[in-house]
């Protein structure tokens, strides 16, 4: 009995702490998929291969209800379907290109921080201010910010 009491506790006590790990997980992974390049390589190729799909689907639908259509009719359906589409050969915007946090220092403004350094992987706002976890090169910064500046880092041990 006594034993089923201090590991109801113990479970209770830790259970704060793995949600805490599992958020700041959850952020760094969310994160790391977003500045990620490689789910996006594909998109362009797959996207023109469905454009093109749409277009012989729709060119066979017309094929049947071309018979009964007038000349007049048919020349305009064709000649809009035919038109390209301007948002496929859009190319995307280019990559934002933030320094690396191992630049960040005490007494930066969070204004500049973000403007330097991006948005945070993760952060936390609370009474006494916030926590910013960054993704780096060299490994996860953890950042205190406190009043709209930097009060301390922790930085990844080599």
């Amino acid at each position: 009995m006594l034993y089923r009491s201090v590991s109801f506790s113990l479970w209770l006590a830790m259970a704060g702490t793995a949600l805490g790990q599992a958020t700041v997980e959850y952020g760094l992974g969310a994160a790391r998929a977003a500045t990620t390049a490689a789910p996006g390589k594909g998109i362009g190729k797959a996207m023109s291969g469905l454009a093109g799909s749409l277009e012989k689907a729709v060119k066979a639908g017309q094929q049947g209800s071309d018979a009964q259509a007038t000349p007049a009719a048919a020349k305009k359906t064709s000649a809009t379907a035919n038109a390209p589409s301007p948002s496929i050969n859009t190319p995307p915007p280019p990559a934002p290109n933030w320094e690396d946090p191992n630049g960040i220092s005490t007494g930066l403004g969070y204004e500049e921080l973000v403007r330097r350094f991006g948005p945070p992987a993760l952060e936390i706002s609370g009474v006494a201010g916030r926590s910013l976890t960054y993704s780096g090169r060299d490994g996860t910064f953890q950042l205190e910010v406190q009043d709209g500046k930097v009060t301390s880092i922790e930085k990844p041990k080599p």
